[in-house]
């Protein structure tokens, strides 16, 4: 017979069984506890608002390095480079009967100041929200395609190489804008190891610029360490 002060340790062994793991994991995953962070991602971006009208969707690359104030609170400088497209029918209007646009080449960067508050403690998912101000530059060029006169060249392996005239693409217009801006969003960040984590985030960004403002919405996932 089994004495009675085995029981509650019989007992409390199921629950232990189920909570080592987790708690092997919190003492391992000391993810906020270094001062420095970094991240790098990348993802495609939407345009909002009255940008739809001018621009489709396209990619983004994102850079984030700065100092944990505690495991709930960071704050970041950020460099997010976001790929443009213009969309057809901007290309069509832009046209005329001497000249038709037929490419375009189009970015937005900008360096932002972002705080991030973490809502949840160390193991599992953790949740955040984030947002910050900084400076946006946006440049647009739009082309034409031309006949370009390629030279002959003598190659050592090749010997004269006849020159012509090639497709070619001639610029014929470009403007770039910039000014100050906005940015919010939230993402989650999941470790994969014990100063590593995975997250998946979605910004809003808000250029105020000379002529018409941009309104995009990155949708990134990356590496923080």
């Amino acid at each position: 017979m089994r004495s009675r002060s085995m029981l509650p340790v019989m007992a409390a062994l199921p629950l232990a069984a189920l909570l080592l793991p987790a708690l092997a994991l919190a003492e391992a995953s000391d993810y906020y506890d270094h001062k420095g962070t970094f991240a790098i991602g990348g993802g495609w971006n939407q345009p909002a608002g009255s940008t739809t009208q001018y621009f489709n969707s396209s990619g983004s690359f994102y850079f984030a390095a700065g100092r944990n104030l505690g495991t709930r609170l960071a704050l970041q400088g950020e460099f997010t480079h976001n790929w443009l497209t213009v969309d057809p029918d901007v290309l069509q209007r832009a046209s005329s009967d001497s000249v038709q646009i037929t490419g375009s080449n189009a970015r937005m960067w900008s360096i932002c100041l972002n705080a991030v508050f973490r809502f949840k403690g160390r193991t599992g998912a953790i949740p955040w929200v984030t947002g910050g101000v900084g400076y946006y530059k946006r440049s647009i060029e739009l082309s034409t395609t031309t006949q370009t006169y390629v030279p002959p060249v003598w190659d050592p392996w090749w010997g004269w190489i006849d020159g012509g005239w090639v497709p070619g693409e001639s610029i014929v217009g470009q403007r770039t804008d910039a000014g100050t801006g906005f940015n919010v969003g939230f993402g989650v960040d999941f470790p994969i190891e014990s100063s590593t984590l995975l997250f998946v985030e979605a910004r809003y960004h808000h250029a105020i610029l000379d002529e018409r403002d941009m309104e995009l919405v990155p949708i990134m996932a990356g590496l923080r360490w």
